[in-house]
């Protein structure tokens, strides 16, 4: 989940989104199409409501999610470097496997164990998100972890 931006979270602040208000419904439509391909209103709707739990988004000069959703402009430009940053990520992992097996030590591409601050954000905010969302018992056991 090192899917957003680095934000301190050093105090537990609730981070800001520093997109721009169709930035941030590019990544909730890109949230809800990777949960379920079948594109539904409704389930953006819910998954911008997780979000705005923990991460505060200032939506001018939307009146509220629903108005941006409706008359707003997906611009997916940080959802594509996302993805590339990801696919990048899943190919240096792939790659060591490849050369040293399985049970290679994948340093600060393991998300689970690395100190990065990429790393910390993304496990910090999958544990936000779980006092909202309901991970499978097994997921949920690892996020308890963290």
């Amino acid at each position: 989940m090192g899917l957003l931006s680095f934000f301190l979270k050093l105090f537990r602040f609730k981070p800001g989104w520093n997109g721009t208000p169709e930035m941030f419904l590019a990544m909730v439509m890109e949230m809800q199409a990777r949960n379920n391909k079948d594109f539904s209103a409704r389930e953006v709707l819910q998954w911008e409501e997780v979000m705005q739990k923990v991460i505060k988004v200032n939506l001018a000069p939307y009146k509220d999610f629903a108005d941006l959703m409706e008359n707003g402009r997906p611009d997916f430009s940080m959802v594509e470097k996302l993805r590339g940053k990801m696919d990048e990520l899943n190919h240096r992992r792939e790659l060591k496997q490849a050369i040293y097996g399985e049970n290679v030590e994948l340093g600060d591409d393991n998300v689970m164990k690395s100190n990065s601050a990429g790393a910390v954000f993304a496990r910090n905010m999958v544990k936000d998100l779980s006092k909202h969302v309901q991970f499978p018992d097994d997921d949920q056991k690892t996020i308890d972890k963290f």
